[in-house]
C-alpha cells in the first residue's frame, strides 16, 4: 500500500499542473488601471494651504502632460480629502527599486519651485498639515 501511495504521489509530481507555454508566449496581464489611494484628515484649518500646495503639484502633472489624478474634496465620511494616483507602470510598480516616473516628477517640482531646498521645504509644509493619513493600492477594471 505504501508503494502504491509513493507511485502515485511520483507521478502527480510528473504531471505539470499547468500547461506549458511556447517559449515566445507571454501571459495576458489583467486589464485594469492600478491606483495609489491616499486618504488625508488636514489638520484644522490647513486644507486651505495643503490645497495650494496641491496646486503647484497639479502643475507638475500638467507639465509632464499628466491630467489623470483624481482628487475628491469629502463633504462626509473621516477624511477631507481622498486622492487616486495613477501607477503608470501598474502593478509592477510596487517592486521597483527607484521609481522613473516619480525622479522625473521630482525633477519638474525642483525646477518649478525655483531648487531642492525649496522642494524639500514645501514637502516638509505639506506633511506638517496632516492630521491622519492612510494609503491604500487600487484598481478599475478596464471592460
Amino acid at each position: 500500500m505504501k508503494k502504491l501511495i509513493l507511485t502515485a504521489a511520483a507521478i502527480g509530481l510528473a504531471i505539470p499542473a499547468t500547461p506549458a507555454f511556447a517559449d515566445d508566449h507571454t501571459p495576458e496581464l489583467s486589464k485594469v488601471d492600478w491606483y495609489r489611494v491616499n486618504m488625508i484628515k488636514w489638520k484644522p484649518g490647513k486644507g486651505e494651504r495643503a490645497h495650494e500646495i496641491i496646486e503647484m503639484f497639479a502643475k507638475v502633472d500638467a507639465a509632464l502632460g499628466y491630467n489623470d489624478v483624481i482628487d475628491f474634496h469629502m463633504q462626509t465620511g473621516d477624511y477631507d480629502s481622498i486622492v487616486a494616483l495613477p501607477m503608470r507602470g501598474g502593478i509592477a510598480q510596487l517592486g521597483w527599486a527607484e521609481n522613473p516616473e516619480g525622479k522625473k516628477w521630482e525633477a519638474e517640482f525642483v525646477r518649478q519651485v525655483g531648487g531642492e531646498a525649496k522642494a524639500k521645504a514645501l514637502w516638509e509644509e505639506f506633511d506638517s498639515l496632516i492630521l491622519r493619513q492612510d494609503r491604500q493600492i487600487g484598481h478599475i477594471d478596464r471592460d
